[in-house]
């Protein structure tokens, strides 16, 4: 992989994760120590005075997409009112990054999950990770022959806690390539429908009285978020309805002494077309590209034909001044931005050459043959504090 020929700096002002004790990896910490295990990582400040450990169940509801402001801007729900603080997501803030740190307990540094789409060098393909399938032909890698939790490498947390593990999950997803592979430990549970999401919670605390780690996921906020935009009525809508289904499960979680903990991977920013950059627009820098752009629309990793890197830089300072920052991706792992500690050896490889910051709210994309045109409205990924900040709530029995 070619080497810049110059190390941008970081961009004045820009948000960073807290890796330190006030980030989504600290939670993972705190709920990993509280379940008889070990994390590199130290606790979660916020729970410092809630006796993790204490309680027979713990309930980690994973709600995607749904930020701390946004959160803050609807205080008559019932999250609101158990609101305890505000965490900090991962970066990339994206659910392929979030949620591998969710399953596994470690930062995007050591898990190397960087983004939706990343460039496996090992089998020299683009891949979009989740749905375990290439980007070109969206072909799946499992008839390809590749075992998910081998290429990926998948250290789930559920083997090493000293409690009886649950993964509540979509159906559609819930025994996937990845989401079996890091869910290696715990009992799958799929479900389809808000009724069943909070039934199959239920069902799994009382199924017996053993003490339980219970992981559960609620995926559609994020997907109106990209379709409809996080700050539309229908996004809303469906908030006040997952919101209600909460406040109604947590009465009948009153007698199980379950710690309740909600959170998520990621806010949201809403686009306008002005706001989207197509490469379909810029061919010069297309032509710079060794493989098309990785990672998030709002974080992109690029891979630069050797001996580009000065070309490359003059292009964006000219060209997209006003919606990217280029900066070399060795910068943000050296200045912790996927987290501290020994990178993954693979890391470097999955972050390019450059990463384009968006500004404000610009996204960039490209479209290969075969894809659609990205019109999504909501987009994440970037380091805004929209996108960065999660809620931490908290209710105790």
């Amino acid at each position: 992989m070619p080497t810049p020929d110059s190390t941008e700096t970081l961009p004045a002002g820009l948000l960073r994760p807290d890796y330190a004790g006030g980030g989504i990896v600290n939670l993972m910490a705190s709920v990993i120590s509280g379940r008889g295990g070990k994390s590199h990582f130290p606790p979660a400040r916020a729970l410092a005075d809630v006796p993790v450990s204490d309680y027979r169940n713990v309930l980690l509801i994973m709600i995607d997409g749904l930020g701390y402001r946004y959160l803050q801007r609807r205080p008559d729900s019932t999250m609101a009112q158990h609101l305890k603080g505000r965490l900090t997501s991962v970066f990339p803030t994206t659910t392929a990054a979030a949620v591998t740190t969710f399953l596994t307990g470690l930062a995007p540094a050591q898990h190397a999950l960087t983004g939706w789409h990343v460039w496996l060098e090992e089998i020299r393909t683009l891949a979009a990770v989740l749905p375990f399938r290439s980007r070109t032909g969206r072909e799946s890698l499992e008839s390809r022959g590749y075992d998910a939790a081998r290429l990926l490498e998948a250290k789930p947390l559920y083997p090493g806690l000293e409690a009886e593990s649950h993964v509540i999950s979509p159906a559609r997803i819930a025994h996937s390539a990845f989401n079996t592979a890091f869910s290696r430990g715990a009992a799958i549970h799929g479900y389809n429908g808000q009724d069943a999401f909070y039934d199959t919670i239920l069902g799994v605390i009382n199924g017996s009285q053993s003490k339980k780690y219970v992981y559960a996921y609620w995926s559609d906020l994020d997907h109106l978020g990209h379709v409809a935009g996080i700050g539309s009525k229908t996004a809303d809508q469906h908030f006040e309805a997952v919101d209600a289904g909460f406040a109604e499960l947590l009465p009948r979680l009153a007698d199980s002494n379950t710690l309740v903990l909600l959170t998520a991977d990621h806010g949201i920013v809403d686009t306008e077309a002005g706001d989207r950059v197509s490469l379909d627009d810029h061919a010069a820098l297309t032509a710079m590209l060794d493989i098309p752009l990785c990672g998030e629309p709002r974080a992109a990793y690029c891979y630069i034909h050797r001996g580009e890197s000065r070309a490359f830089e003059t292009y964006v300072g000219a060209e997209l001044e006003a919606s990217a920052y280029a900066v070399a991706s060795s910068a943000l792992v050296e200045a912790g931005l996927f987290g501290p500690g020994t990178p993954h050896p693979r890391l470097a490889h999955r972050v390019g050459d450059y990463t384009l910051l968006m500004r404000d709210n610009y996204i960039i994309t490209d479209t290969l043959p075969g894809e659609a045109h990205n019109t999504m409205i909501g987009a994440h990924g970037g380091l805004s504090a929209e996108e960065l900040y999660v809620p931490l709530v908290v209710v105790e029995p």
